[in-house]
């Protein structure tokens, strides 16, 4: 957790669990991705896909 920033990018309906578990739940050892939930700068680009296990259906889409 050194980085300055962070940057994860996340694509397709493979990985839609993954980015359910690091941002919708909380910190777990099972999902290590969930640890920048303590990251004073990260950002999540995700594509639509990656979406669909989010209960929440409010994305910033750019």
């Amino acid at each position: 957790m050194d980085a300055n920033e962070v940057m994860i990018l996340v694509t397709g309906t493979s990985k839609a669990l993954a980015l359910q578990k690091a941002i919708e739940e909380g910190v777990n050892h099972m999902w290590t991705v969930s640890a920048f939930q303590h990251h004073k700068k990260s950002i999540f680009v995700v594509d639509e896909d990656a979406t669909m296990e989010l209960r929440t259906k409010n994305c910033s889409l750019f």
